[in-house]
């Protein structure tokens, strides 16, 4: 424990560092910037009125005639316009750094998320596999490891595709508009179901489905798949286990709606305006250390845009569930 009188040396040194991170703070060096343009167009007014007196007093001494007061006036607005410029690719040069900023802040969680999103079900493969090497395991427990094995590969060959599709629709090179096959919409979400039980084993007592099992649809079976796969995750992942999840599913002349409905933590409204774009992970899901990668929701609103639909969610803020809404057209 530091004595109290190396404790009093150090702190005019601790107040210095911190004076000094903050003065050089973007945030801090774009005020002071800001206040030092004003200064200078305050200054200017004042030096041009107080040298505009003091021509005229000249040119009245010296016998000559009036200089013109709008060319007077004319110069005060030019450099006043100046000023404004400079100020306003000021404000324009921080905005954009910071998005800048913001943006490589996201990758690097990501990257974070990404790694440890790879790491669990490789190392249950690894421990499987090692176990399974034995040889001596009863039949029965070998085939639930196997069975393991198998929804980590599936979990892994998820992953991969949703980041591999994820760039290749930033690029615009995947099409999903024009692939158009005929499938049963109940079907495709029961087993979407299946494929995310590896998330809740028991799924099937808080699972509602409302659809028409004889509903039939006409487009890309890829991109519905990959729209409601990540919406149902998300719903199992942020909500409690007890919870109701349900999937309803409605069709009208021009097109078909599908809601996914939680009774989960909910999405505050300041978060409803950044879950669809690319990287951004909720502060809740942070705080509950929710799995993620932050490319699920952005993955179904190029999905949707692609497909000339709309996807939008509504929610009563933290705590209230939330409902995701997406509408595309049909034929």
């Amino acid at each position: 424990m530091p004595s109290p009188r190396k404790a009093k040396e150090s702190f005019p040194w601790q107040w210095a560092s911190n004076s000094f991170k903050f003065l050089t703070h973007p945030i801090s060096v774009f005020v002071l910037m800001q206040i030092v343009w004003v200064a200078l167009t305050i200054l200017w007014v004042i030096w041009f009125i107080s040298q505009n007196e003091v021509i005229g007093e000249l040119t009245k001494a010296m016998g000559a005639r009036d200089i013109d007061p709008t060319l007077g006036i004319f110069t005060l607005i030019i450099g006043c316009i100046l000023l404004a410029i400079i100020m306003l690719g000021t404000i324009l040069l921080f905005v954009f750094t910071q998005k800048q900023t913001s943006l490589v802040r996201q990758q690097k969680t990501f990257v974070s998320s990404v790694t440890h999103e790879l790491r669990s079900p490789l190392a249950s493969l690894q421990l499987s596999f090692e176990t399974l090497q034995s040889g001596q395991l009863p039949e029965p427990i070998a085939k639930k490891l196997m069975g393991m094995v198998q929804t980590d590969i599936d979990r892994l060959v998820r992953l991969v595709d949703r980041i591999l599709i994820s760039a290749s629709l930033d690029r615009g090179i995947h099409d999903l508009k024009n692939n158009n096959e005929c499938f049963n919409l109940y079907d495709l979400i029961i087993e979407i179901k299946e494929h995310t039980r590896f998330l809740d084993v028991e799924l099937d007592q808080r699972f509602e489905l409302d659809c028409d099992q004889n509903m039939e649809i006409v487009g890309s079976r890829l991109a519905y798949s990959m729209v409601i796969g990540n919406l149902l995750e998300n719903a199992i992942k942020y909500s409690p286990k007890e919870s109701i999840i349900k999937v309803h599913t409605s069709s009208h002349k021009n097109s078909i709606l599908i809601a996914v409905e939680d009774h989960g933590y909910g999405i505050s409204r300041k978060d409803l305006k950044k879950i669809f774009k690319l990287f951004h992970r909720s502060s809740l899901a942070t705080s509950k250390a929710i799995h993620g990668t932050g490319i699920g929701l952005y993955l179904v609103k190029s999905t949707v845009k692609l497909l000339d639909g709309k996807v939008w969610a509504e929610s009563q803020g933290t705590g209230r569930g939330s409902t995701f809404f997406i509408s595309i057209p049909s034929g």
